[in-house]
């Protein structure tokens, strides 16, 4: 019996020791969770941006069939709707453009919200972007 009133403050503290470690966790802010399709920043030579209230914040492209492919994840701090126009200006190799100016697209947000832009070059030819944002 005396054993057992010896072993009980040790198992006691190694149990209190596991919940303790455990339980710790860091704190992570929502655009540092890693996901499978993940994004990556955007480097500040592909954006072109007057919309002050419009966060970026990641990007990833991949190749179909040929066609350059990329999606934007776009954030508005403002606390309030806020429109914008955005376009795309595919280059080429060489930096020159690889398809004429992309039409201007409308997209309405409402306050913190987030949304995921998807565009994709009319030709085979590019093979990197510039994402121009405007407000309306």
């Amino acid at each position: 019996m005396k054993n057992y009133q010896r072993l009980l403050p040790a198992a006691f503290m190694i149990v209190f020791l596991f919940f303790m470690t455990s339980c710790s966790t860091a704190q992570t802010s929502p655009d540092q969770t890693v996901t499978l399709s993940e994004f990556f920043a955007v480097p500040t030579s592909k954006l072109s941006s007057t919309a002050d209230s419009i966060v970026v914040r990641g990007a990833r492209t991949a190749f179909t069939k040929g066609f350059m492919r990329v999606d934007f994840k776009i954030f508005n701090e403002r606390g309030r709707r806020n429109v914008i126009n955005y376009r795309m200006r595919w280059l080429d190799r060489d930096g020159l453009m690889a398809a004429p100016y992309d039409a201007w697209s409308t997209i309405a947000f409402e306050g913190q919200q987030e949304t995921v832009i998807t565009a994709v070059c009319p030709n085979d030819k590019a093979v990197d972007y510039i994402l121009e944002i405007r407000t309306n």
